[in-house]
């Protein structure tokens, strides 16, 4: 009667699969361009103190324009044992003190000239404007981050942040 005859089979068509090489590696590419790295684990633990008004420094930081200072309680409690405040001072992920455990805050001013020098050619801007963010727990001696600010001011290191947690516009 019909001219067309049904085929009991009803086997599906195979799927195209083409185009999908470039679609796992536009979102490869996605991924890679919309993510961020964290630079370090700094290997001093911070518990920071909380502020208001506080201003976001990402876009600095982005432009190789913030260098991070870490002032906190050592991760490793063998060498917590090791600093007599039990505070020690970071600085690239590097803990320093000396052997009676005082903490060279003169090797702060040294770091921060390494650090300025060691920057890409792109970055143009003077030492001055570099922004040094301090990552201080809330219950780090004062006089240390008094000590720290004095070997910045001594090599005209002068903006200075600290890095607080945000708790709202009261």
């Amino acid at each position: 009667m019909s001219k067309f005859k049904k085929d009991g089979s009803g086997n599906a068509p195979a799927l195209n699969t083409a185009s999908l090489p470039d679609i796992v590696f536009m979102l490869l590419f996605f991924f890679m361009v919309a993510t961020t790295s964290k630079e370090t684990d700094p290997t001093v633990q911070v518990n920071p103190t909380t502020g208001t008004k506080t201003m976001d420094l990402t876009a600095y930081k982005q432009r190789s324009e913030i260098d991070f200072l870490y002032l906190g309680t050592p991760r490793n409690p063998n060498r917590a044992q090791a600093f007599k405040m039990g505070y020690a001072l970071s600085l690239d992920n590097i803990v320093q003190a000396t052997s009676d455990g005082l903490y060279p805050t003169n090797a702060v001013s040294r770091w921060k000239k390494d650090k300025f020098s060691q920057k890409p050619a792109r970055m143009t801007a003077p030492l001055e404007s570099v922004i040094t963010c301090i990552k201080a727990d809330k219950n780090a001696p004062s006089g240390l981050i008094f000590d720290i600010r004095k070997e910045l001011q001594d090599i005209d290191a002068l903006t200075i942040a600290y890095s607080v947690r945000d708790k709202g516009n009261i």
